[in-house]
């Protein structure tokens, strides 16, 4: 995925005075990226518009000079050349439910499925901004035409600044942002998944994907055991960094009162079943209510 941020826009200094200073990084998560594609993916085929929009949930560190977006939200939106309406009470509504879950994130700018900034991308801007807080809204470009030498899929980030003593929405600039993606350690086999075939390939049985995984992990641990083995020899330099991560992982595995290893093996495995048995039972229980549910409303005869 190519994070090209050269752009000709002009960039702007604003004086240090500056109660909302604009932010200076942007970190994404792949997930956001994901969804982003789907949702162009499934955009309605007699639309006039070529892009869709959408909300960016995050944080803000706190001087506000970084904006990590982690996840983000469809927002409906018409375009009829320069006409533009989007649903804000479909927004609205969509924020106060994320709300009463608790989370952290907050809105904190918009998305658009294509790489174009035009007039009716500085209207949206505007409206995003009036929403974020008295903080300058980001906004996340994203280029869906996927070339056949691999290249496209650009991710761009933006925010707007007034040019001019008129303070409107058409004298609004985009000023370009550095963007990147970002995810923990424990993520990277998944997003490996998910990037070792571009082309569209029969998913593989369970088994198949198993063992390979299963394949992988025993040649990581070779890796660790020859490594092991050169230090304890005098043959490879030790790493202190390294140490700690093979230390965290034994003492994963390590079981209470367990004095070899494979009791804590057999002890997280059997933690594993159980959560998987647990959270089939509560699948199971909200299709039986969703069917009870059904048959509460059909009519009686």
């Amino acid at each position: 995925m190519s994070l090209n941020t050269s752009s000709s826009a002009i960039h702007l200094s604003l004086p240090p005075t500056s109660s909302t200073r604009p932010p200076s990084q942007i970190t994404v998560h792949p997930s956001v990226v994901a969804s982003i594609l789907t949702h162009h993916s499934r955009r309605p085929t007699d639309s006039e518009s070529t892009r869709v929009i959408g909300a960016l949930m995050g944080t803000r560190s706190d001087n506000g000079q970084e904006v990590d977006i982690r996840s983000c939200f469809a927002v409906p939106h018409t375009e009829q050349g320069q006409q533009i309406s989007v649903d804000q009470p479909f927004q609205q509504e969509m924020l106060q439910f994320l709300s009463k879950n608790g989370t952290k994130e907050v809105l904190v700018g918009w998305y658009a499925s294509s790489k174009h900034i035009d007039s009716n991308s500085a209207i949206i801007q505007e409206y995003f901004t009036s929403q974020t807080n008295n903080q300058p809204a980001v906004h996340l470009t994203v280029d869906t035409d996927l070339q056949k030498n691999g290249q496209g899929l650009e991710v761009k980030g933006w925010v707007s600044a007034l040019l001019g003593l008129s303070a409107k929405s058409e004298s609004a600039v985009f000023v370009p942002v550095p963007v990147s993606v970002k995810y923990a350690d424990s993520e990277r086999p998944a997003l490996d998944l998910l990037t070792s075939n571009p082309t569209p390939s029969p998913s593989l049985p369970p088994l198949p994907t198993l063992s390979s995984s299963l394949a992988q992990l025993s040649s990581l641990i070779d890796q660790c055991l020859a490594y092991v083995q050169g230090v304890n020899a005098g043959t490879t330099p030790a790493d202190v960094q390294v140490g700690k991560y093979l230390l965290e992982g034994l003492g994963r595995w390590a079981a209470n009162g367990e004095k070899e290893d494979e009791g804590g093996v057999k002890a997280g495995l059997q933690d594993t079943l159980t959560v998987e048995y647990l959270s089939s039972l509560v699948r199971s229980q909200v299709e039986l209510a969703g069917r009870l549910s059904l048959l509460q409303q059909q009519p009686s005869q």
